[in-house]
């Protein structure tokens, strides 16, 4: 079995184990074993008359009574399964096909075919499905064939849409014009660029359609329109049983029960399919599934090998100990994050470094409670500003770092919300967490707009993201965590999306944030230099470990770390002798068996390490790295 199809299995067997999985996968599982087999085992029985047997009460010889000809009801429920299931699917295939293959034919069109197609599945999707399927299958004629084909056809342009949405999204995304570059096109394209990005959330839909449809089916067959006798469905069942409903009223309970199970079933199967083929909740499943229910105290487990002795400092106000961090890839346990432990004091500012994929920024959003659950989080300690995270509520936990936490990320556009002013957006926080007038909030916005060096704030204060610039919507994020008594402010890489004057203003303003404030700043950077400029202590990661910690002049001057020598050795030098080849950091297996000879002692509260070879040999040429690989 390839990969692929082991974690698709895994994915699927993990939400079939869920409660809803089990609940509605087994009642789909039912109907279906009764679609197959009813007809040919009961179909005789359930179509015969026999009026001397009419309007019989529930019994032990007729469970759930006859109808007005005789006809045992519990029998016709069970052969009337398979037409009932079979239309249903057949009107959402229709749908789907014609929905998929409309929006994402729409993506490879022009734009003004694009827009009349944009239109016209807005128009449609102006009536009701169901009105739509009325009039087609009373044009069509009265059969179950004909509503199938209406109801089918009525459902495109949902489909449609939402494909036509996605596949115009997928089609202008970097990957599909290089795809484009490279000469591929029409079909190709479609089928391995835009299709693959299109299907989950089309499955998604489509999974959680099953029962709407279902109930349509059923609702056109009960008003005379969709199944005619002598063939039968649970619709078309009630319709008859509504005749007699007086003499009779048990005659209904059979085909009414079955699709209001029917549609629960469908339903409950469709939410646990629909978050496995999710990938961040497919990989929460696998987690589930690999590990079970994690017990309650697991957020406070400590690792056989981790230190009984804690190193936070006393008078820190973010503190994490021993975080590990890790997810399931390939059905095997990777840890992204092992035993890192991190504390900032009030006003200082400590610099989070390493390569990309170090795991700095998954540790920064695992300091902010941010990760998805996708990931497995566990630390011995948690704390901010004296409170212990592990040990409160949710709610709480938000209250506290809602208002004395704050996050500016890498990209300030993605961290805005295009749709809102940018005073509204501020004016969120405050209201979350202060009690200030409506006055009181606007006041403080714009002083704190202005305070982060911004020009005519109360302009600002009515503008929309996409009427800054990046540098002035990266001070509108440091601006709002200056509303509260922000304790720390964590950024994630705050100035890689600047230009370099822009980046020298952000970072004097975080100083004199810090300074002015007393607020501790953890920035996650891969610029030492731009590091060094703002932070009093540096933190060196590599792999998911913390290699060498200490203070900003220490590491930059006398490193102590391979790993950290060759960060520096990177670093642009504009005095080099440029007839010397770049420094490149490619070769990883040395490092990492220099590793194992580190050793566990500390040396004045930083890890201590084996000096080997001499940091300048890294600038003359690769060859001279074999100095560090005996």
């Amino acid at each position: 079995m390839s990969p692929d199809n082991k974690k698709t299995r895994s994915w699927v067997i993990a939400a079939l184990q869920t409660p809803g999985g089990i609940i509605g996968g087994g009642l789909v599982l039912f109907y279906a074993v009764m679609a197959i087999i009813a007809p040919p085992l009961w179909g005789d029985q359930a179509s015969a008359i026999n009026a001397s047997q009419a309007r019989l009460a529930p019994g032990l010889t007729h469970l759930l009574g006859t109808d007005e000809l005789g006809r045992d009801v519990l029998l016709r429920v069970l052969v009337g399964t398979r037409l009932t299931l079979s239309l249903s699917l057949g009107a959402l295939a229709i749908a789907t096909v014609g929905g998929l293959v409309i929006g994402t034919v729409a993506a490879a069109l022009g734009a003004r075919t694009r827009q009349i197609l944009f239109q016209l599945t807005a128009t449609a999707m102006a009536f009701p499905a169901i009105m739509l399927a009325l009039l087609l299958a009373a044009v069509m004629g009265r059969s179950g064939v004909a509503t199938m084909i209406g109801l089918g056809i009525a459902g495109i342009p949902s489909v449609a849409r939402l494909a036509m949405s996605l596949a115009v999204a997928a089609s202008g995304s970097d990957y599909v014009n290089a795809s484009r570059v490279i000469g591929v096109r029409g079909p190709r394209l479609l089928s391995r660029y835009i299709l693959p990005n299109v299907f989950e959330p089309i499955a998604t839909m489509t999974i959680l359609s099953m029962s709407s449809y279902l109930l349509v089916i059923s609702s056109l067959s009960f008003l005379g329109l969709g199944v005619q006798p002598p063939e039968w469905d649970w619709g078309q069942m009630i319709g008859a049983a509504m005749k007699t409903i007086y003499a009779n009223p048990t005659s209904i309970i059979g085909p009414g029960l079955a699709i209001v199970l029917a549609g629960v079933s469908f339903s409950l199967l469709g939410e646990a399919l629909a978050e496995g083929i999710d990938p961040r909740s497919r990989q929460r499943l696998r987690n589930s599934r690999r590990s079970g229910p994690a017990p309650a105290e697991s957020s406070l487990a400590v690792s056989s090998d981790a230190s009984t002795d804690s190193r936070v400092p006393a008078d820190a106000v973010l503190a994490i100990e021993d975080l590990r961090i890790t997810t399931i890839h390939n059905g095997e346990e990777v840890e992204l994050v092992e035993g890192v432990t991190l504390a900032v004091s009030p006003g200082e500012c400590v610099g989070l470094v390493g390569e990309s994929g170090s795991g700095k920024s998954v540790t920064l959003a695992a300091a902010a409670k941010l990760l998805p659950p996708a990931l497995e989080v566990t630390a011995r300690t948690h704390q901010f500003d004296g409170v212990d995270l592990l040990d409160i509520s949710p709610v709480k936990r938000r209250a506290a770092l809602g208002s004395g936490l704050a996050m500016v990320f890498q990209d300030p556009m993605s961290s805005l919300n295009p749709a809102l002013r940018i005073g509204s957006q501020l004016n969120d926080k405050l209201r979350t967490h202060t009690d200030f007038t409506r006055t009181e909030r606007k006041a403080r916005i714009i002083g704190a707009l202005g305070e982060v060096g911004l020009p005519y704030p109360e302009l600002i204060y009515r503008r929309f993201p996409h009427q800054l610039s990046g540098g002035q919507r990266q001070r509108v994020m440091i601006a709002l965590a200056l509303l509260t008594e922000t304790k720390v402010i964590l950024a994630d890489e705050p100035t890689t999306a600047l230009d370099v004057s822009v980046q020298a203003q952000i970072i004097e303003l975080l100083a004199r944030v810090s300074r002015q404030h007393g607020t501790a700043v953890v920035m996650v950077s891969h610029d030492l230099a731009l590091v060094s400029q703002l932070c009093d202590r540096i933190v060196v990661m590599y792999g998911g470990r913390i290699v060498e910690e200490g203070p900003t002049e220490q590491i930059l001057t006398a490193p102590r770390h391979p790993y950290t020598r060759l960060l520096l050795g990177a670093v642009p030098d504009p005095t080099r002798d440029i007839s010397l080849p770049l420094l490149t950091i490619t070769d990883y297996s040395w490092l990492q068996a220099v590793e194992g000879d580190l050793a566990a002692s500390d040396i004045d509260g930083h890890p201590a390490t084996v000096l080997l070879g001499d940091p300048a040999t890294t600038r003359t040429s690769g060859e001279e790295h074999s100095t560090w690989k005996a």
